[in-house]
């Protein structure tokens, strides 16, 4: 699990995206992983493969970063969730042991544990094993037995549980969070997609989503540094999130782009928000907090596209992203719908709206 600090993540965020854009590989979470652990230096067997492919090569292939991701990142996180439900197993099993020492007092309680402990062998996900850990420490809290010292020993067994139950809290957080901005990463977005896209399916209601990116980011991590950038990507995080209702899920998608998915919201809900992202961007003016100094604005375009029952994650976001650059294309610092490529742009102009017009980073 990841303890590191604020200066020292960013200073690892910077050097990674430095190695990626040097051997020309996409930024997404899983590439990003990997040459954050190489940076780091956590992962000395990681550190070793590449360090040997670098010296015999120019560059670091996207096959290869993709089988170093699989074996050492996403491996090590089910090596973990494997190693908490092994302890969670044996702590049922201590329970157990306590409970047959009554001779037969709590027969239903012993069989729920026995049912419990043979779910714990097969290949379960996070959820599922914090799942089966909440539901041992209700069944702890229900059973009636006179024996005090069997009481305190499942007592003391079910704080081992809250222990591990925690350890899986932070596990989960660690693995749907983005380290620089807090928001919630691409791992996030995918399972929250299967959730309100069965939602909508049930329902009958509109789930739209929304690309946003930050229009030139490179020129203003060249011209300030990346120090600076990290701020940028930080502040921009807590403004898309002070524009969104609770319901609605914002995450960092990868580099300088963001996503926003928005369950019970039609197409037009979803432009209308853009274009308020986009003026509530337009209408800051940036500053340093240290010097003070006044940087260039920092706008954002973006592209709107509205669930089809049925269709994929990658389809929804393929489509809004088509309409993210028809943003690009057209002027930037705008929102194009999907239902506006190719057509007239005229109305996706954005509303002036009366906010603060200072932000400091």
């Amino acid at each position: 699990m990841y303890s590191d600090t604020i200066e020292k993540s960013s200073e690892y965020l910077r050097l990674a995206l430095d190695h990626m854009g040097r051997y020309r590989l996409p930024v997404d979470p899983a590439n990003y992983s990997v040459w954050y652990e190489y940076v780091s230096g956590r992962n000395d067997q990681l550190k070793l493969i590449i360090d040997d492919a670098l010296s015999r090569s120019k560059g670091i292939s996207l096959e290869l970063n993709k089988t170093l991701y699989e074996k050492y990142i996403a491996n090590d996180y089910k090596v973990i969730i494997k190693k908490i439900r092994e302890e969670l197993g044996k702590v049922l099993d201590t329970i157990l042991g306590h409970v047959v020492d009554t001779g037969g007092q709590l027969t239903g309680f012993a069989t729920m544990l026995n049912i419990y402990s043979n779910r714990l062998k097969d290949d379960l996900d996070a959820d599922s094993v914090r799942n089966i850990a909440n539901e041992i420490i209700l069944e702890t809290q229900t059973i009636n037995t006179s024996g005090k010292l069997l009481k305190e020993r499942i007592i003391s067994s079910t704080r081992e549980i809250e222990i591990l139950r925690k350890d899986l809290d932070k596990l989960r957080q660690e693995a749907t969070s983005d380290t620089l901005t807090g928001l919630r990463n691409r791992r996030y977005l995918i399972s929250a997609f299967d959730k309100e896209a069965n939602h909508a399916k049930k329902s009958g209601s509109s789930l739209s989503l929304i690309i946003a990116d930050i229009d030139h980011f490179k020129k203003i991590n060249d011209k300030y540094g990346h120090l600076i950038g990290d701020r940028v990507l930080k502040t921009s995080a807590k403004m898309l999130t002070d524009c969104v209702k609770g319901k609605d899920i914002i995450v960092r998608y990868g580099g300088e782009e963001f996503v926003i998915l928005l369950p019970d919201t039609a197409i037009d809900g979803a432009t209308t928000l853009g274009n308020k992202l986009c003026t509530y961007f337009k209408n800051m003016n940036w500053k340093r907090k240290d010097t003070g100094e006044i940087i260039e604005q920092v706008h954002i375009s973006g592209g709107v596209a509205q669930y089809r029952i049925g269709e994929s994650l990658d389809s929804l976001v393929q489509r809004a992203d088509m309409a993210l650059y028809w943003s690009k294309q057209n002027g930037r610092c705008r929102v194009t719908s999907e239902h506006d490529i190719p057509g007239d742009q005229t109305d996706l102009i954005p509303p002036v709206v009366t906010l603060d017009t200072q932000h400091s980073i």
